[in-house]
């Protein structure tokens, strides 16, 4: 089986594809990552814990938004598996066309979100990805941009850091836009803020490009968001991880036919 890495700022969700399916998902904190033995005791752990073998695992793909941990997947699949990690770029994915100025630039999460949405809904779709921060990609018959926002999670934390008199408040929705206390005040806005933004962005592109998108939602929190937004009409929690695979299953087949 492939080992699947998805390395974002606060967290790592790691999994396993069969060929067919992520059949296991596990998360940990990105900061964890520090040498390739300490993670390799991490996926023993979590291959232990369902009762599955480290010796079924071939071979490693990551998309990792945090460069100073690529060094340990590097040295971890070189000593535990005896191979080279693949890791997922937008030059890589060459089959499909990035009408950006700067696709080397993408974060490679993103990459893989679109590499997804095109290989199960193939054009015309948005994915909006919840994490340390929201990001919106556009899938037309091209790759076309998008916008980034700052996640919800972060939204809080920076108002309790800088905000002395603000309470530590739970992300929960509000019952109503109209906060009545200082809990549901911070909820309205940043939460109902968070998804309104998203919903206005996803009508602002449609104007643009003159077109209506499909919209898929992926992240820790794309779940809860379905039910405040608008446009938000499904919730893929292994998107990024299927488009990881689908990223190893093309390199392969190139490599192969390139041989």
């Amino acid at each position: 089986m492939l080992l699947i890495a998805d390395v974002g700022n606060t967290h790592t969700v790691l999994g396993l594809w069969n060929g067919k399916k992520v059949v296991e998902r596990w998360r940990l904190g990105t900061s964890h990552i520090s040498t390739e033995d300490e993670f390799m005791v991490h996926v023993n752990h979590f291959l232990e814990f369902s009762q599955r073998s480290f010796k079924d695992v071939k071979d490693l793909c990551v998309a990792s938004v945090v460069p100073s941990v690529n060094d340990v997947f590097t040295y971890f699949a070189r000593k535990y598996l005896d191979k080279e990690p693949i890791f997922v770029t937008a030059k890589g994915a060459n089959w499909i066309d990035w009408n950006v100025r700067t696709p080397q630039e993408m974060g490679a999460d993103r990459v893989a979100n679109v590499i997804a949405a095109k290989r199960e809904f193939e054009k015309d779709v948005i994915v909006v990805d919840f994490g340390t921060a929201v990001t919106l990609d556009i899938l037309s018959e091209k790759y076309e941009g998008g916008s980034i926002l700052i996640g919800p999670k972060t939204s809080l934390k920076a108002l309790f850091s800088n905000a002395a008199k603000l309470p530590t408040v739970p992300e929960k929705l509000p019952n109503s836009a109209i906060g009545k206390d200082t809990p549901s005040n911070i909820q309205s806005g940043t939460l109902l803020g968070t998804a309104f933004a998203i919903d206005g962005l996803i009508n602002a592109y449609e104007r643009e490009l003159s077109k209506k998108f499909k919209v898929v939602s992926t992240g820790g929190e794309g779940k809860m968001f379905i039910g405040i937004s608008k446009r938000i009409e499904k919730y893929d929690p292994d998107l990024t991880l299927k488009g990881i695979s689908f990223y190893y299953e093309e390199w392969k087949r190139h490599e192969s036919s390139s041989r």
